[in-house]
Order: C-alpha cells, then sequence, then structure tokens
C-alpha cells in the first residue's frame, strides 16, 4: 500500500480571506519594514504600532466573516 504525501489544500474559508484581504498585503509589508528597520531608540510600543494596526484590521475582518 503506497501513500503519497500530499499537502493539503487550504480550506474553502481561509483561500476566501486570503483572497478578500490581499488589499491589506502592501500595508503589512510597509508595516513589518518600518518595525524591523526602525532605530532601537524608538520605543517598542512606537516602533509595532503599524503592525499592531493591521492585526487588529485582520482579526476584525476574521471575525466579521464567521
Amino acid at each position: 500500500m503506497s501513500c503519497q504525501n500530499t499537502p493539503p489544500k487550504p480550506p474553502l474559508d481561509a483561500r476566501r480571506f486570503a483572497q478578500k484581504t490581499s488589499w491589506l498585503r502592501p500595508y503589512t509589508r510597509w508595516a513589518t519594514r518600518f518595525a524591523l528597520n526602525s532605530p532601537r531608540w524608538l520605543p517598542a510600543g512606537l516602533r509595532n504600532t503599524p503592525l499592531k494596526v493591521s492585526s487588529l484590521i485582520l482579526r476584525g475582518y476574521h471575525r466579521s466573516m464567521r
């Protein structure tokens, strides 16, 4: 008995979520670059604020899809 190990396809909801939130991807990339490249003397709360905003938007959108 041979068993092929193919990766499972993401569920339809996950694919739909990724498609519906594709407009936020450029902002999230920018926020990540900002957080990683900002000077270390800047407080962590300020450095990570753009990422927190992105997270808040994604969490709210995910809740609305339920």
